[in-house]
């Protein structure tokens, strides 16, 4: 994923207007707030921002109002809050509309910047919708009238959805590797072998695309930034996803952020079925976590919500000097990160980094044999140049071909709370720890919440710890994208196959938490220590056929709640109300597990 924020632009969008409207001083700038809204063609925006940053302001109201508009000259970013410090922006009932698929709003190198009440949409849309007109009788097509008033465009990325509900239809698996072309008469031709398996003529669907030429992805990025606050801000589509912060110092607030569907698009009928094209909101290598409250994320894509992290490479080592390799240019450790394998092993803290050629970087050709012939999601595989010369406080703890991590560079200390999410993806993977998942409702998901590092390497890189997952509801997921290949199953899945030398996760509590009408597996426990789980409740469990999530692993759908390879979990207080007629197993233990308290006893079948 491309984070840059300069670039050759491609097709410009309106221009935005200059008016030169600024007041000096620290105390702020408000312009009238009784302008109507053909203030939209008299205000520019992004010369408000910069200004107002120049001078030091502290508060800067834009005018309420559309403002139909893309990137300036030279840019690929719509507007750009650069070098800002203790600048409040209020934008209550300003509609910013990207004429240009390309990012909306940057904050870059930005301390103590909160936005407010600003809604961002794009015309033209990145995906188009329509209704399935004719499916294959082979399944390997289906063709798709598109509706009045969304694009014509061969965008492939196919969303199909059940017509009652106008969420993702349920048995439609993964949709990877679909063709588009044009009919003679002007309908548009999915193709992929089964792509109509479980469609029907009439269907709903979506068919999304991303940035255009010379475009880069994603609604809104905060880079390198700290203490950015954004309030009641509503996202309705994007060309990637709604919200990404990368490589920052964190503590990013949500507060009724919102992505939710917009209105009904000029010339058309109805409603948008689809918000951002991708992701939903994902945060990345920040040294601290966001909160994220009171907030909805519908209708995404992909993935509702996610914190990444990953893994180093060690390619060399001389005294208290390391070469790593990063397998995203977001990694990159600073000053005062620390570096260590696993959670209790020896550690080192970086003095200084400084990028260095892979060519001149003096490594062993045997490493870089295994890099330059690695396949896709293997061990070795390391992707562009992204290597760093890392010096350390004290004589490298590591060896070359060891795999490290940072955990100050997780999003370590995080909090998600009452939030409503309803996308056909996972609700929430995390790669992240020292967490609280509170009071949130996740539906209709393929999995509610996965903690997963979704890594290859035999280290704690991405696996989350001091997790509390409290007072939640996960209602009707696992009817979609089955996984048979992956250890990422049921509603609430803890899954790490690659860390073998220790358990991936310590110190978690599952309590008082509401499973409702989940298909296959409720509750995950793999390769956890020390976790408590209590008071919860599992409604209508395995009232349908079960979903195979997991089969090649050997993981059990049938069962309710699956321990594996755990230690140390305890069970109490927790009620399973309605089992259904496939399945007679409340906790599957399986070995190798130890210390597992209240198996038998901590969970009772009610009203079987």
């Amino acid at each position: 994923m491309k984070m840059s924020r300069k670039g050759k632009l491609g097709k410009m969008g309106v221009v935005m207007l200059a008016i030169g409207m600024f007041m000096g001083g620290a105390g702020g700038f408000n312009a009238s707030a009784n302008e109507s809204a053909s203030t939209s063609a008299e205000v520019d925006i992004q010369d408000l921002i910069t200004a107002a940053i120049a001078q030091n302001q502290t508060q800067l109201t834009i005018p309420p109002g559309t403002y139909r508009i893309g990137p300036k000259s030279g840019q690929n970013t719509i507007l750009n809050i650069e070098n800002a410090n203790n600048l409040e922006i209020i934008a209550d009932d300003v509609t910013v509309i990207g004429t240009t698929l390309t990012r909306a709003l940057s904050v870059w190198n930005s301390t103590n910047v909160t936005i407010r009440g600003m809604t961002i949409n794009y015309d033209p849309l990145p995906f188009t919708q329509g209704k399935v007109k004719a499916v294959a009788s082979d399944k390997s097509y289906i063709d798709i009238t598109i509706s009045a008033g969304y694009p014509h465009e061969l965008y492939t990325r196919l969303t199909v959805y059940d017509p009652a509900t106008g969420f993702q239809k349920r048995g439609i698996n993964h949709l990877w590797g679909t063709t588009a072309s044009w009919n003679a008469d002007n309908s548009l031709r999915i193709s992929l072998a089964g792509v109509g398996n479980n469609v029907a003529v009439n269907d709903p669907v979506t068919v999304a695309g991303g940035p255009g030429a010379g475009g880069i992805p994603h609604a809104i990025a905060v880079e390198r930034s700290s203490g950015v606050e954004f309030h009641d801000v509503t996202v309705h589509t994007a060309p990637g996803f709604a919200f990404i912060e990368a490589n920052s110092d964190g503590g990013t607030v949500l507060d009724g952020f919102k992505l939710i569907p917009g209105p009904v698009p000029p010339g058309a009928t109805e409603t948008p079925l689809l918000t951002s094209v991708w992701d939903g909101i994902q945060f990345k290598t920040s040294r601290t976590g966001p909160i994220v409250e009171n907030s909805v994320i519908k209708n995404a894509g992909d993935d509702s919500f996610s914190i990444q992290s990953g893994d180093y490479g060690v390619v060399k080592v001389t005294g208290d000097e390391i070469i790593i390799a990063l397998r995203d240019e977001s990694q990159i450790p600073r000053p005062g990160d620390r570096l260590k394998r696993f959670n209790n092993s020896p550690e080192a803290v970086v003095v200084s980094q400084e990028k260095v050629p892979k060519a001149s970087a003096g490594i062993d050709p045997v490493i870089l044999q295994k890099i330059d012939t690695a396949a896709q999601y293997t061990l070795w595989r390391f992707e562009g140049d992204n290597y760093y010369k890392i010096k350390l406080d004290r004589t490298s703890p590591f060896q070359a071909e060891d795999f490290i991590f940072s955990p100050d560079r997780m999003s370590n200390g995080f909090t998600f709370r009452n939030n409503d999410v309803y996308s056909p993806g996972r609700g929430m993977l995390l790669k992240a720890g020292g967490g609280l998942i509170e009071n949130n409702v996740f539906r209709g998901g393929d999995k509610a919440i996965v903690v997963s590092p979704e890594g290859v390497s035999d280290s704690h890189a991405g696996a989350g710890q001091d997790l509390t997952i409290r007072g939640n509801q996960f209602i009707g997921t696992g009817y979609h994208h089955y996984m048979p290949w992956s250890d990422q199953a049921g509603a609430v899945s803890f899954a790490s196959g690659n860390v073998t030398s220790a358990k991936a996760f310590n110190t978690v509590v599952i309590e008082n938490n509401t499973f409702d009408s989940i298909n296959g597996l409720n509750l995950n426990l793999t390769n956890v220590n020390n976790a408590t789980v209590s008071g919860n409740t599992f409604l209508n469990p395995h009232q349908t056929t079960p979903n195979n999530n997991g089969a090649d692993k050997g993981i059990d759908a049938t069962s309710v709640i699956w321990v594996k390879n755990a230690t140390g979990v305890t069970f109490t207080g927790n009620e399973i109300n309605q089992l259904g007629p496939f399945s007679t197993l409340k906790v599957n233990v399986q070995q190798p597990s130890s210390g597992i308290v209240g198996a038998d006893t901590g969970v009772v079948v009610l009203n079987p």
